[in-house]
């Protein structure tokens, strides 16, 4: 949210959202450190504010925590304060949420299963293991039937008594992890699939600082994906 650069590629994302039939945006970490590179300000926080109230009057918008937002730090991490969005709260009749992380959704219209988190189990499965992109480890994680497998070793988590929340009950049409340096895509075929639409599509989400760019996703066909550079 600071910047020249930064500030043109969010009035880019706005009138992107505006133009485009965008039903959801999903945010994958809501804010972050502030320009300086340090915690949050009230600055920042009014910034952040008035952006999600700009979106949510064109679209469904809802925000994920990252780590570095003002929440508890393992996983599952709790939805952020509404409290911290008033003007976005009032916007768009109630369009945006404040969600958790890892998130879950099945867009209503839509057959579409929708799974995810702001990447911080993706980032530690890659400095436990040899994989170098963002797309390996999210395979391994499908692949593994669970969204974060380096937990609670590596990762923070809490144990769970019962019933793991991070288990993949279900395969996801999309499985997505945000916060990487760069936008990228595959699809992932089911092994025992009925027909060529039948898989995941996986889903490296770029965090804005490092990559302005916002990946869309079709509700018809999750194969269909493209992303929108928004860097000048």
């Amino acid at each position: 949210l600071g910047g020249a650069a930064q500030e043109a590629a969010l009035e880019r994302l706005v009138a992107l959202v505006a133009t485009e039939e965008v039903r959801r945006l999903v945010v994958c970490g809501a804010l972050g450190e502030d320009g300086e590179g340090g915690w949050l300000s009230r600055d920042h926080l009014a910034k952040a504010d008035t952006l999600y109230a700009r979106l949510a009057a064109s679209a469904e918008v809802h925000v994920m925590p990252g780590r570095a937002d003002p929440t508890n730090l393992s996983l599952p991490q709790m939805p952020l304060h509404p409290c911290l969005f008033r003007k976005a709260r009032e916007a768009g009749g109630g369009g945006f949420r404040c969600v958790g992380n890892p998130y879950s959704a099945a867009l209503e219209g839509s057959d579409l299963a929708v799974l995810g988190h702001s990447g911080q189990p993706v980032e530690d499965v890659l400095r436990c293991t040899r994989g170098r992109r963002p797309l390996d480890a999210l395979r391994l994680c499908l692949e593994a039937m669970h969204l974060a497998p380096t937990a609670p070793d590596t990762l923070p988590a809490p144990p769970f008594e019962g019933e793991d929340p991070l288990v993949i009950r279900e395969v996801p049409h999309l499985l997505f992890s945000g916060g990487h340096g760069r936008a990228e895509h595959d699809w992932s075929p089911a092994p025992r699939g009925e027909g060529p639409a039948s898989g995941t599509q996986l889903v490296a989400v770029p965090e804005f600082r490092r990559h302005p760019a916002v990946v869309l996703v079709s509700l018809a066909d999750p194969r269909d994906v493209r992303v929108h550079e928004l860097g000048a």
